[in-house]
């Protein structure tokens, strides 16, 4: 199995993206060891269907994407990455938006961080899209 640079450059995109993603949830529950209260308002002991379909769309469906970027090369599949990867980028720019429309912005973590992934993803939105131009020109 041949791995392109290419490649390799999506994988650690996704992969940071996904680490961020892992510190984002990591940053709301160490406030925990500060004595913040940090249930959502409302909560009743379960988890709601959003919040398990978030956790695959930004955990599960990542690691998915890598380990499929390491078998396939078809021309089909680089276009589709590049198509997951703009609405994750979309998603991402909601976010960054969502913390400065809180009543408290927490400028020391979240926003940092969120914005670091939100480049990533971007730059992931690039290099996907280079990635399927590139091989597309390398096939013909």
């Amino acid at each position: 199995m041949k791995i392109s640079s290419n490649q390799i450059q999506i994988i650690v995109l996704w992969t940071l993206c996904l680490i961020g993603m892992i510190l984002h949830f990591n940053y709301h529950v160490s406030k925990i060891f500060y004595g913040i209260n940090v249930v959502r308002p409302g909560a009743e002991g379960k988890i709601p269907a959003m919040a398990q379909l978030l956790k695959t769309v930004y955990y599960h469906l990542p690691m998915i994407y890598i380990l499929l970027l390491l078998y396939f090369k078809q021309k089909w599949f680089r276009l589709t990455m590049f198509l997951i990867s703009v609405p994750y980028t979309v998603s991402h720019i909601f976010h960054v938006i969502g913390e400065f429309k809180k009543p408290v912005i927490d400028f020391y973590a979240q926003v940092p961080l969120l914005s670091l992934i939100l480049i990533i993803s971007v730059v992931l939105n690039i290099a996907s899209w280079n990635y399927y131009k590139r091989e597309q020109q390398l096939s013909e």
